[in-house]
């Protein structure tokens, strides 16, 4: 999937992206009255990289992976699985995946 496909999923979603520069993260999902995925584009310096935060954002979107700052580590780190998950699903092709499966059993 492109960043282009990533970008029509969050219009199709009505979620807005926000340009905005943060201290300790490079990309973020809020959920208040509505879905806005934060992108501190100033810390984002290749196409893969920000290909790669938005899907994880939309990752939490679809999969509902929501955490607060109250959280315990343990529930913030299945959210984040479950962000990665789509995001791989999202950006790896499943040729590519079968690609490294006969590889590895050649």
């Amino acid at each position: 999937m492109e960043l282009i496909d990533l970008e029509n999923i969050t219009k199709k979603e009505k979620i807005d992206i926000i340009n905005y520069k943060m201290n300790n993260n490079k990309a973020r999902i809020i959920n208040y009255n509505g879905y806005y995925i934060f992108m501190d584009y100033s810390r984002i310096y290749t196409y893969t990289e920000e290909k790669c935060l938005l899907a994880e954002e939309i990752g939490h979107y679809f999969y509902d992976a929501f955490y607060s700052l109250s959280s315990s580590q343990n529930d913030i780190d299945k959210q984040e699985y479950k962000a990665m998950k789509w995001k791989s699903l999202a950006c790896v092709s499943p040729k590519s995946i079968l690609g490294c499966f006969y590889k590895r059993h050649m």
